[in-house]
């Protein structure tokens, strides 16, 4: 058995590997994001579903990107939730249409 790389060289080979990997374009960096329904202390959302952690900073990674639920974490414990209803509950409590961003229409 060989030894394990050190920090540099596990450093270099991370390098490597996130070159392969696709950036993120400006547009998802600057998708408008709003409290999830539900969870506003903890996570905000993306018109496209995207779940934006509060606590880390950072948005949350989803192992089945096709998938039409979104899973959170919350006090331990794993929600799913329906992603096209998080989306439309969410920039409605926020008085936005999900479809444009915009205020929504009084009705």
């Amino acid at each position: 058995m060989g030894q394990r790389p050190d920090r540099h060289q596990h450093a270099a080979g991370r390098r490597r590997n996130e070159k392969g990997l696709p950036a993120l374009s400006q547009q998802q960096l600057d998708e408008k994001k709003v409290p999830l329904a539900g969870y506003e202390d903890e996570y905000e959302i993306t018109r496209s579903g995207r779940v934006y952690s509060l606590k880390t900073h950072s948005f949350q990674t989803n192992a089945y990107p096709a998938s039409r639920f979104v899973r959170i974490t919350t006090k331990g414990a794993v929600v799913s939730l329906d992603k096209e209803q998080a989306v439309s509950r969410s920039f409605r409590a926020a008085g936005l249409s999900s479809a444009s961003g915009e205020p929504a229409a009084e009705g």
